[in-house]
């Protein structure tokens, strides 16, 4: 399971959003952002950051 941190990163980066950016609205340092985002990439096993957004909006039997 996602935790929810990393999923509103991957959902800011779908909307657009720096890591500056996501920064900001969160209120963390951009390391932290970048260490959130390499979290939720690994978790989703994913190549990309933009794979790991396709991947943590797809069905949860599509992930297995």
């Amino acid at each position: 399971m996602m935790p929810p941190f990393e999923m509103r990163c991957l959902r800011w980066v779908s909307l657009g959003k720096t890591n500056m950016e996501i920064a900001l609205l969160e209120g963390k340092s951009v390391a932290e952002i970048e260490s959130s985002l390499e979290r939720a990439r690994t978790l989703l096993d994913a190549e990309s950051i933009d794979e790991a957004i396709v991947k943590a909006n797809a069905p949860q039997s599509w992930q297995r």
